[in-house]
C-alpha cells in the first residue's frame, strides 16, 4: 500500500511553483548582487579605479 502525503511531503512542491510563479527569490538575489555592484562602484570612485556597473537588463543592453 502506498503511503499518504503529509503536508511536510508537499511543501518543496509548493515553494517551486510559487517561485516559478512569482519570481520571489530570484528578484531577491539580483537585488543583492544590484546592491554589491553599487557597494564596489563607489568604491572605487573613491580609489580613483574604473568599476562599471553591468546591467542585467537586456532592455539596456540592446540600448548601449
Amino acid at each position: 500500500m502506498a503511503k499518504e502525503k503529509t503536508r511536510a511531503d508537499c511543501v518543496p512542491a509548493k515553494e517551486d511553483y510559487i517561485e516559478c510563479l512569482h519570481h520571489f527569490k530570484e528578484i531577491a538575489r539580483v537585488r543583492a548582487i544590484q546592491t554589491v555592484e553599487r557597494h564596489n562602484y563607489a568604491k572605487s570612485k573613491a580609489n580613483g579605479t574604473d568599476h562599471k556597473i553591468v546591467s542585467l537588463s537586456k532592455d539596456k543592453e540592446s540600448s548601449e
